[in-house]
């Protein structure tokens, strides 16, 4: 029984610090990389025309904010086209958008109205804007989302090349009343750091729904966006790597999103991104390893891959342990016939000092102090302050649990085939 404890508990041991030196090399690596002179992004003499489509499913509430963002853009009029595709709402959604056509008359904005099928996703509602889109790019704007002024004289300008398919901007959260906004608050700023220094080198592959920027052309050519797809704009950005084409990020170029703010909201959306991942990578598996698609087939592919390997390993160990430790007490309690509050008596610091496990300890303060560092750099690209020191520590130790539920539920329902719902 002892030989099968140290055996497990080594293998525990073993599993920390082999993701504490993984992380340890992503974290010195990202550092070299943070220091990095990207590409330098190329004015422009004559700006090109934009069509900008906000698919709109039920947003009678926050479209105003979003079409009032597009109108006062510090950008030609002229040369900013906008179509509203309002997506089978049932609430005022259509109404509202008459509205703002009427309110903004000299602009030049279209009502798209459809129907919207059963299990249809945003990318029905993004193909459909397409046929009425023109000009030179075309972007998404989330219905639930706005742009900063200078938004899209700041994504322009890294369409340096014909190579660059898409570029995005950096998002933020707007609304951080709750435990749930603030959480993803501090998501948003990491990803935002970990966006940028993958701009940079080379292994961007998202371009999310807030605000991205396409060649109008290049989309349409590629077919559109994946309508069977849970997840359009990771599978198009997807997409755009495979064909050869790089995802450039503009730092400066600020878009302000809504979060979900409920525990249910957020497990439903991180399901559906999740499970949109896995069968992205399945996808895309070529790409795997694949010298011909450069670091991102590599280096950033592997890593996405390897991430994924160990969230549901640790969840795997944490929940055997759990198991373990909850088995040992429940026969201690029978054989004993015991309280449970006779068993379980609090241990006093010196207990708890002379018990602690150096191979564990060890690499958790070394991950912590990995995590502390990035959240600094991560403040400091996007120009934000420290803010909820203790919704800090509830992301750092609390929130991978959430997400690692969040991963199991998802590859249970891709192996099971459980019906896709957007």
């Amino acid at each position: 029984m002892q030989t099968k404890t140290l055996r497990c508990g080594s293998l525990n041991d073993l599993f920390f610090w082999i993701v504490s030196i993984f992380g340890l090399f992503l974290s010195i690596f990202w550092t070299q990389v943070i220091y990095m002179s990207g590409p330098e992004p190329v004015k422009r003499k004559e700006l090109p025309s934009i069509s900008i489509i906000v698919p709109a499913w039920n947003e009678q509430k926050a479209l105003p904010k979003t079409i009032d963002s597009l109108m006062v853009l510090d950008y030609p009029a002229d040369k900013i086209n906008v179509i509203i595709v309002n997506h089978g709402s049932t609430d005022n959604t259509k109404q509202v958008a008459r509205n703002l056509l009427r309110k903004y008359k000299e602009r030049k904005i279209l009502l798209v109205n459809i129907k919207r099928k059963p299990g249809q996703s945003k990318a029905s509602a993004m193909n459909v804007g397409l046929k009425y889109a023109n000009g030179e790019f075309v972007g998404c704007m989330d219905a639930d989302s706005v742009a900063d002024k200078e938004a899209l004289l700041n994504l322009i300008p890294f369409f340096s090349g014909k190579e660059v398919g898409a570029v995005i901007s950096a998002i933020k959260v707007t609304n951080t009343k709750t435990m749930w906004g603030k959480l993803q608050r501090l998501e948003y700023l990491f990803a935002q750091l970990v966006r940028e220094l993958m701009s940079k080198i080379d292994t961007l592959h998202v371009t999310p729904g807030a605000l991205s920027l396409y060649r109008l052309d290049l989309i349409k050519r590629l077919g559109g966006f994946d309508e069977n797809s849970l997840t359009e704009d990771y599978e198009i950005a997807m997409r755009l790597r495979y064909h050869g084409y790089t995802i450039k990020m503009a730092i400066k170029s600020i878009s302000y999103t809504a979060v979900p703010d409920t525990f249910r909201g957020l497990w439903k959306q991180r399901v559906r991104w999740f499970r949109g991942f896995i069968e992205t990578a399945v996808k895309y598996k070529k790409m795997f390893g694949n010298k011909k698609f450069g670091m991102m087939g590599v280096f950033q592919y592997p890593v996405n891959i390897l991430t994924f390997i160990t969230v549901i390993s640790g969840f795997s160990i944490v929940s055997y342990e759990l198991f373990s430790k909850g088995y040992n007490l429940a026969m201690e309690l029978f054989a004993l016939k015991a309280g449970v509050f006779d068993v379980l008596k609090m241990p006093s610091w010196f207990d708890i000092l002379m018990h602690v496990n150096v191979n564990i300890l060890f690499p958790m303060v070394l991950s912590f102090s990995i995590a502390i560092y990035i959240y600094h750099m991560a403040h400091k690209v996007s120009g934000e302050k420290w803010k909820y020191p203790l919704i800090l520590l509830i992301y750092l130790f609390l929130y991978p649990i959430l997400r690692s539920f969040h991963w199991i539920t998802a590859v249970y329902k891709e192996t099971f085939g459980v019906s896709k719902k957007w």
